[in-house]
C-alpha cells in the first residue's frame, strides 16, 4: 500500500502524519473560498445565480444526498490531534492552526447539534439542480454553497436576506427550501472548515516529512526523494514538500547536502519563488481567521434567533403566493423538511 511506501521512504514518521499524507485519499481539496461580495455585488449575484439554478425533483430516493458530516467529522479531528501533537512538541504553529486548537470545542458543538437535527431524509424531497457543476445536489446546496464562498463563511443576516431576495426574484425557492437553508448553512461552513483545516494539517505534514528527509540526508538518495515527491505530490502538497526541503538547504556543506541540492534544482527550479508563497499562503489564511471567530458567533446566534425570521425576510414572495393554501395543502406542495416544532 501507498503508505507502506511512505514509511519505507520515512521510517522516522509516526502513524498521524502517514495518515495525513497518504496519497490513496487524493489530493486535498481546496477551502470554498471567492471575492468578498457586499450588499450591492449580492443581489447581482443573486439573480445572475438563479438564472442558471435550474432543478427538477428528484425521480429516486435511493440515491438522495445526504452531506459527509461523519467524514468531516473525522478529518476535523484528525486535524485537531495532529496540529495540537505539533504544538506540544514546540513546532510553530500557524495563526489558523491556533485557532483551529483554540476554537475546536465551538466546532464540536456545531457538529453535534447539526449531527442531532439532520435525518437522513432531510434533503430527499427538495429539488435538486440539474447542470454542472453541482448537478444532482440540492439547489438549496448551491445556494448555501455560494453564500459561504462570498462570504469567506462569516454569517450576516443582512446580506443574506439581500442575496435570497434578489434570488428569488429570478427564481423561486419552495418552502421546504427556505426552511432547509439555515442547517444546509452550517453544513456548508463545517465542509469549509473540514477543508482549511485538513489542508492546514497536510500542508504541516508534508513541512514535517520534508524535515525527516533532511534529518537523516546522508541516508537519502534522489532515486529515493523522487519516489517520496511522486507520493507526496498525490496529495496535493508536493510544492510545499519541496520549498521546505529548499529552506534547509540554502547553505549546503557536506557532499550529501550538494547532491540532495542538485536533485533539487531538478525537482523544482523555482525554489526561491516558492519558499516566498509558502508565507503568503500561511497569510491567507491568517487573514481569514478572524472571519473564523465571527463565523461561529454568527452560527451560535443562528442557532439562538429563531430561523423563522430569516425564512420570512427571505420568503415574502414565497408567501403572497401561498398564504391563501392551508396548512396541509402548502406542506405537500413544498416537501420537507418543514418548519420544526
Amino acid at each position: 500500500m501507498a503508505s507502506h511506501e511512505l514509511q519505507r521512504l520515512c521510517p522516522g514518521a509516526g502513524p498521524e502524519l502517514l495518515a495525513l499524507l497518504d496519497p490513496q485519499r487524493g489530493p486535498v481539496e481546496p477551502p470554498n473560498r471567492s471575492e468578498i461580495f457586499g450588499p450591492e455585488r449580492f443581489a447581482q449575484h443573486g439573480r445572475s445565480l438563479a438564472a442558471t439554478h435550474r432543478a427538477e425533483r428528484s425521480r429516486s430516493r435511493k440515491d438522495a444526498f445526504f452531506p459527509r458530516l461523519r467524514e468531516n467529522v473525522r478529518v476535523l479531528r484528525e486535524a485537531h490531534r495532529y496540529i495540537g501533537a505539533q504544538a506540544k512538541t514546540g513546532y510553530d504553529v500557524s495563526p489558523a492552526a491556533e485557532w483551529l486548537l483554540d476554537n475546536f470545542h465551538l466546532i464540536e458543538a456545531q457538529l453535534k447539534e447539526i449531527h442531532d437535527g439532520l435525518p437522513r431524509r432531510y434533503f430527499r424531497d427538495l429539488p435538486l439542480l440539474t447542470d454542472e457543476p453541482l448537478a444532482g445536489l440540492p439547489r438549496v446546496y448551491g445556494v448555501a454553497w455560494a453564500f459561504v464562498a462570498h462570504t469567506d463563511g462569516a454569517f450576516d443576516e443582512g446580506l443574506l436576506t439581500t442575496f435570497l431576495q434578489a434570488y428569488q426574484h429570478e427564481r423561486e425557492l419552495t418552502l421546504g427550501e427556505l426552511w432547509a437553508l439555515p442547517t444546509t448553512l452550517r453544513v456548508v461552513l463545517v465542509e469549509n472548515l473540514r477543508r482549511l483545516s485538513e489542508r492546514v494539517a497536510t500542508n504541516k505534514a508534508a513541512r514535517a516529512i520534508a524535515n525527516l528527509c533532511c534529518d537523516r540526508i546522508k541516508d537519502q538518495t534522489p532515486v529515493e526523494l523522487d519516489e517520496l515527491l511522486a507520493l507526496v505530490e498525490r496529495r496535493g502538497v508536493a510544492r510545499t514538500f519541496l520549498a521546505q526541503i529548499a529552506q534547509r538547504m540554502q547553505d549546503p556543506r557536506s557532499p550529501s547536502e550538494m547532491r540532495i541540492r542538485d536533485w533539487l534544482r531538478g525537482a523544482l527550479p523555482d525554489a526561491a519563488l516558492a519558499q516566498t508563497q509558502q508565507p503568503a499562503e500561511q497569510q491567507c489564511d491568517r487573514l481569514a481567521a478572524p472571519d473564523r471567530q465571527r463565523r461561529l458567533a454568527g452560527d451560535r446566534c443562528a442557532n439562538q434567533h429563531d430561523d423563522a425570521v430569516v425564512v420570512e425576510r427571505a420568503g415574502v414572495r414565497s408567501r403572497e403566493r401561498r398564504h391563501a393554501q392551508p396548512n396541509a395543502a402548502r406542506d405537500r406542495a413544498d416537501g420537507a423538511p418543514q418548519r420544526p416544532q
